[in-house]
This record gives C-alpha cells, sequence and structure tokens, in this order.
C-alpha cells in the first residue's frame, strides 16, 4: 500500500515491520502546535517525536476499533482498546479527511476486513508556493492567487461591449469637466460681477453659464446611465448563462459533495457583485480619479499655500483607512457567511417541509432560523456601526483642511491679499475633493467583494468535470443495447468501492433483474451505466464501444430512466411527460401515458393533461406520479430502458397494471430492472444478486430459487415471510 508522507529516516530505522501507513500531524498530544508522526504496521501503532523519539506504541492485538472525532478547528484519532479509548493523535482541520481515512484502515485491520485503498482525494492539498492548504475542488490558492488576472478576467466579460463603455467613459470625462465649472463660474461672479458691481448683463451670462452647466450635467449624466442599464444588463446575462452552463457541464460528483442552494447564490448574487463593480465600480473609480487630478490641478492654480493647508489631514485620513480597512474585510466575510448559513437552512427547511410537517417540527425549524438570523443581525449590527463611525470621523477629518483654509484664506481677504471668490472657490473644491477622499475604503471593499465573488463564479467555471466529454466521439447511431461490464470497480469514496471486479454481458433485448441487499450496489449499476460517473477501474461497453468514447448526449438519447426517487419539474403533466421529447405531439403523450396506465387518472383531472403538477410534483400521489415519471421514460422510445424502483409508490392492483405496460415496453430493448418486490423480476431473462458490490448468482428465477441456502432464495423466503406477518397483521 502506498504511503502518504516519506518519514524521516530515524523514524524508519526503528520501525518494528513493514509500514503500511504514515502521515505528519501538526499538533502534539497537549493540542499545541508541532509535528508528530503516526506509523502504523502490521504490530503496533506508534507515534513519533520530530527528533525521531518513541512518545507511544499501542499493540494491535489492544484495539478494537478506531474514530476520527471531530472538533472546533481540528479533531482527534482515537483507538478503542478493552481499557478505554487511547488518544493516538490531534490534528488541525486542514488533516482531517487524512486521519478520517486512518480511522478506516486501522478498524478494517482490527476486524480483519477488507482494507481500504487510499485515494489522492483523501489527503489534503498544499499551494507549492506557500505551502497553504487548498480547498476542497479548487487548485487555487487563496493567498497566492492574482488578483490583477481575476481582475482581467472578470473584465473580458465587458470586451464585447466596449463601444458602449467607451462611449459612457467619454460622457464621463465631460460630465466631470462640466462638474467643475460651477465653482469657478461662482468665483467670477463673486469677484468680477457682484464686488465691483459690474452691469447686470454679465451677472445673467453668469447665471446662464451655471445653468447650461446644470442642464449639461443632467442630461449627459442620464444618457451615461441608461448605456449603464444597458450594458450592465447584458452583462449580468452573459454572467449568468456561463456560470449556469458551467454547472450543467459539472458531474453529479460534484453536486454529491455540495449543498445545491450555494449555487444559487453564486448565480444570482456573486454574478450581480460582478456586474456592479464592472459596469458601477469600474466607471465610478475611474470619474472620481479623474476629478481629484482636475481639483488638484485647479486649486494649485488658484492659489497653492492654501491648497497645502487643506491637504494636510489627507495623509490621515489614508492612514485610518487602511487602519480601518482589514476590519471591514473580516466582517464582510462573517456578514457574507452568515447570509450564506441563513439561506441554506431556508432552503433545506423548505424542500423538505412535508418531513417538518410530519414530524411537528416547526418550532425546531423556527428555532434554528432565529439562532440563523439573530447571528446575521448581530454581524449587520457590526459593519453597519463600522460605516456609521467611520464618515463621521473622515467627515470631521475633512472638516480641519476646510476650516484651516476659512482661518487663513479669511485672514488673507481681511489683509486685501485674496479675493474672497478665490477663497469661495477653493473650498467649493475641497469639499468636491474630500468626497471621493472618505470612499477610499469603500472602493477598495467594492473592488475586494467583487474579486471574491469572481473567484467562486471562476472556480465553478474552471472545475473539470469528473465525467469529461469525449474529445473526438464516436459515432454510435441507434445501437443494438449489447452491454457489457467489464471488471468494473467503483466507489463513490476511492478508499471505499461499492462494486467491486464486476463481470457481466448483457445481450441486445435482455432484461436483466438486479437483486441485492440494500447497499449492495445496484443503484450505482445503473448509474455507471448511464455514465453518471466514470469508472474506477475496468470499463463498461455498449455496443463495443467504450462509454468513455461515446458522446454523453448521444448516449443518453438511447437510455430511458425511470429512477427511484420520482422527480417532477414544476410544470404540466404534459410538459414532464414530454421533457425528453419537446417537440411530442399530444398524440404521442397520450400514448406514452396509456402505456404508463397515466391516462385513466389524468383525464379525470378538472385540466387533464394541462394539470400543474406543483413543485416537485408534490400535487400528485406516488403513484400518480410514478405513473407520469413511466411515461416519460416510454415517449423517449429508448434502446436501453432502466428500472429503478420503477413501481416502489404504487398499490398491487397499479403494480400489476404497470408490469403488463412494462412488459410489452420491454419487447426488442435492452432492460436493467431493480424491483423491492422480487416477484416482479420473475419475467427477468437474467437475475443478477449482488452482495457487497460483487455478483455472488446469475441466472433465471427459477435456477436461482431452486439453489439451496442461495443468496437469491433467503432473499425470497424472507420478503414471502415477511407478507405472510403483513398480512396477518391487515
Amino acid at each position: 500500500m502506498s504511503i502518504l508522507n516519506t518519514i524521516p529516516d530515524p523514524i524508519r530505522t526503528q520501525l518494528s515491520g513493514e509500514l503500511i501507513f504514515s502521515a505528519k500531524t501538526d499538533l502534539q498530544h497537549d493540542g499545541h502546535f508541532g509535528e508528530q508522526w503516526v506509523t502504523f504496521t502490521e504490530q503496533d501503532i506508534s507515534v513519533w517525536r520530530a527528533d525521531g523519539s518513541s512518545s507511544m506504541t499501542l499493540a494491535f492485538s489492544e484495539l478494537k476499533e478506531a474514530r476520527a472525532v471531530g472538533g472546533v478547528g481540528g479533531g482527534t484519532l482515537l483507538a478503542d482498546t478493552a481499557g478505554g479509548p487511547v488518544v493516538i493523535a490531534r490534528y488541525t482541520a486542514a488533516l482531517s479527511s487524512v486521519f478520517g481515512f486512518a480511522a478506516k484502515l486501522l478498524t478494517a485491520m482490527a476486524k480483519d476486513e477488507e482494507r481500504p485503498a487510499m485515494s489522492e482525494k483523501e489527503f489534503p492539498r498544499y499551494c507549492p508556493t506557500c505551502d497553504h492548504p487548498l480547498l476542497d475542488g479548487t487548485q487555487v490558492c487563496p493567498i497566492c492567487k492574482s488578483k490583477g488576472k481575476v481582475m482581467a478576467r472578470m473584465l473580458r466579460y465587458a470586451k464585447p461591449y466596449k463601444s458602449r463603455m467607451i462611449m459612457a467613459a467619454v460622457l464621463l470625462i465631460i460630465t466631470t469637466v462640466i462638474e467643475l465649472i460651477p465653482p469657478f463660474l461662482t468665483k467670477i461672479m463673486i469677484d468680477d460681477v457682484l464686488q465691483p458691481r459690474t452691469a447686470g448683463s454679465t451677472l445673467m451670462w453668469v447665471v446662464l453659464g451655471l445653468g447650461t452647466t446644470s442642464l449639461l450635467m443632467a442630461g449627459m449624466q442620464s444618457v451615461r446611465g441608461l448605456i449603464g442599464v444597458w450594458v450592465g444588463s447584458k452583462l449580468m446575462g452573459d454572467l449568468r448563462d456561463d456560470i449556469y452552463k458551467s454547472l450543467m457541464r459539472l458531474s453529479l460528483a460534484f453536486f454529491d459533495r455540495r449543498q445545491t442552494s450555494q449555487f444559487v447564490g453564486r448565480i444570482n448574487s456573486d454574478s450581480e457583485a460582478m456586474r456592479q463593480f464592472m459596469t458601477d465600480g469600474v466607471i465610478w473609480v475611474a470619474g472620481e480619479t479623474l476629478r481629484v487630478i482636475a481639483i488638484f490641478i485647479i486649486m494649485f492654480g488658484l492659489d497653492w499655500k492654501l491648497t497645502l493647508y487643506a491637504l494636510l489631514p489627507m495623509p490621515v485620513m489614508i492612514v485610518t483607512s487602511m487602519k480601518l480597512w482589514p476590519k471591514i474585510g473580516r466582517r464582510w466575510y462573517q456578514q457574507w457567511r452568515s447570509i450564506f448559513r441563513l439561506n441554506v437552512l431556508v432552503g433545506d427547511s423548505l424542500q423538505g417541509i412535508r418531513v417538518v410537517k410530519a414530524f411537528g417540527q416547526e418550532k425546531t425549524e423556527m428555532s434554528r432560523y432565529t439562532e440563523a438570523n439573530h447571528e446575521l443581525v448581530r454581524h449587520n449590527i457590526r459593519i453597519e456601526a463600522l460605516w456609521q463611525v467611520m464618515f463621521p470621523l473622515f467627515s470631521l477629518i475633512a472638516g480641519i483642511g476646510t476650516l484651516l483654509i476659512w482661518f487663513n484664506g479669511g485672514s488673507e481677504v481681511i489683509g486685501n491679499q485674496l479675493q474672497l471668490g478665490t477663497l469661495m472657490a477653493l473650498i467649493a473644491y475641497l469639499a468636491m475633493l474630500f468626497g471621493p477622499l472618505q470612499w477610499v475604503s469603500q472602493m477598495i471593499n467594492w473592488a475586494s467583494h467583487a474579486i471574491s465573488a469572481a473567484d467562486r463564479v471562476f472556480e465553478i467555471m474552471d472545475t473539470p468535470s469528473e465525467v469529461p466529454e469525449a474529445r473526438d466521439p464516436v459515432a454510435i447511431g441507434m445501437i443494438k443495447g449489447d452491454v457489457v461490464f467489464d471488471q468494473v470497480t467503483y466507489g463513490y469514496e476511492k478508499h471505499h468501492p461499492v462494486l467491486k471486479g464486476v463481470h457481466l454481458n448483457v445481450k441486445a433485448g435482455e432484461m436483466i433483474g438486479l437483486v441485492g441487499h440494500s447497499g449492495a450496489g445496484k443503484s450505482t449499476f445503473i448509474n455507471l451505466i448511464c455514465r453518471f460517473y466514470d469508472t474506477d477501474e475496468g470499463r463498461i461497453t455498449i455496443d463495443g464501444s467504450d462509454l468513455r468514447n461515446i458522446s454523453q448526449s448521444d448516449l443518453r438519447k438511447q437510455i430511458g430512466v425511470v429512477l427511484q426517487e420520482t422527480f417532477l419539474f414544476d410544470g404540466t403533466i404534459a410538459e414532464n411527460i414530454s421533457y425528453s421529447k419537446p417537440d411530442a405531439t399530444p398524440e404521442e403523450i397520450m400514448r406514452a401515458a396509456k402505456i404508463g396506465n397515466a391516462h385513466d387518472f389524468i383525464v379525470q383531472l378538472p385540466d387533464g393533461y394541462d394539470t400543474k403538477v406543483g413543485e416537485r410534483g408534490h400535487r400528485l400521489s406516488g403513484g400518480e406520479k410514478q405513473r407520469v415519471a413511466i411515461a416519460r421514460a416510454i415517449i423517449h422510445d429508448p434502446r436501453i430502458l432502466i428500472l429503478d424502483e420503477a413501481t416502489a409508490s404504487v398499490d398491487t392492483e397499479t403494480e400489476r397494471q404497470i408490469q403488463e405496460a412494462i412488459s410489452r415496453l420491454v419487447k426488442g430493448r435492452t432492460t436493467f430492472a431493480i424491483a423491492h418486490r422480487l416477484s416482479t423480476l420473475r419475467n427477468a431473462d437474467r437475475l443478477v444478486v449482488l452482495e457487497k458490490g460483487k455478483i455472488v448468482e446469475l441466472g433465471t428465477h427459477e435456477e436461482l430459487l431452486a439453489k439451496e441456502g442461495g443468496v437469491y432464495r433467503k432473499l425470497v423466503d424472507a420478503q414471502t415471510e415477511l407478507s405472510k406477518i403483513k398480512g396477518v397483521e391487515g
């Protein structure tokens, strides 16, 4: 078996036997940070200090079981012995997967069971540059990532609309210049018109100039705003499209490990944060930067000494902003986590509302929501309180510069060294200057918020599918339906295979019944046929072509599936039946419903085939949903049919009728069927009996039933006995 870490030579030379497993911990037994090594051999479990001295040894003969117990920020590897639990190692959260595997390995060794195989997914990955742990499912280090590259990639979305954005930028420059005119006109009015008491015609022209600038500003801001709305909406649409397409491209394994509610936020909230930054943020930052530069030039031109007085508070503002910024970043992250937790909680409870109601857990769910809501309120208060303190503080600092200008400039006006209009213009420009400077931290936060959102979005886009599309797919045309499992091994976790070395040849048109206890690998078997997952070892072929070499869309066009968990979309019955064939005619929909024995109950509904089924089909009974799902598979007209507990949710009479329909449907099609009632599989050409992921029996119903002490015989006998008990109870 391969080893996780290469252990130091001083430890290796002291091992009592062949090394089976080794791992480096990052905590000592007392919980303090420090390096230790854990080694397993066939004889004992040992813990070593970094200098090669042993700190603990436990003989395997004393071990009953091992457990990895999680805690806040880390966990503990415990060994259960006759004398009680023994702490083997402590570790931080980054190593949880390593010692989770170690616990499974120790337990298997102690109980003399099949040992789990190591998988790269079990072990933490580190950034090659800074040695920081990488998050699951990503190759990007949060420490070393280039914010510039993320920004550049984000701005590429604006490229198709660059002409309109250039137009908006030009309007922004003109608007910024026009905004600087009124204070200068005010100076002219005071110094050249009002104080000398010039003719009223000059006053009229100055006032007209002020009015014209206001009119031009309003017009250009409106046009710029309309362009921003158009570009922003287009950008948002492009982003949402790309995120959703990326999600659809990913394999089921990606979603198995994640909560689906988090992706709603990524599609909506994160794309909106990126859009806001690209359309509003970039233009706003550019405009404010341009305005600051222009104001500096004008103020120095009017009076450079007074301008220097005005700028004295600026270093204090910048330093204060830089000091407060880390706190703002942390509090923004805490608030985001609280919102995420609340959204997940709401999504879970509403999706499972029937379970909540069935068990009377409304108060529990309300209590959980209240707790999460209080946490969000607390974080909202903390971040908003910081803003509310920050802006008055900046206003106070900015006000010091204004007071300095008033005092020194006023003294010069009294001494006839400065004109009043010039002083008033300087005061006006100073107010315009400190506006953007107060928002320095906001701008930094805005950019950081957008970059974090972009990271989460690009993580989805960059995640490779674990079931990749074939580069040069084989053209399979209309398949016959020969299916071969060639020594197939697969596990959702690679160290814990669900199917082990499965070999099976299925001829076209044959009906195969899959039988076995819960967890034997039946559903995994059919998931692999659909290529929802790729095999870890071996291969599956259809008509001699490896599934990996067939286009996924071509493959699934020829496979009809009725899954164990019936899912209907929130639409009409007709729309759900024709889901796999959107251009189906009403006659085709009705024919499929009749074959699936759904037509009779559908026509009795007030709206018939136009009846809305509700979210997840909650307006229909379990049996009705199942029959609609069967009709959906029938209209697909598949060459390979998969029935995963297709009659699990129907009564005996309905099941009989559906079985008759299925018996007609399976003719000429390769069929794989799983059924909870073994009697429904007696018409199968062959039964495949799975136990612990392996095929243990193969044959017809009669052949397997004739085997005394066989696995299938025991299953049938147990189910027969259970039916008798139910009959007595009934």
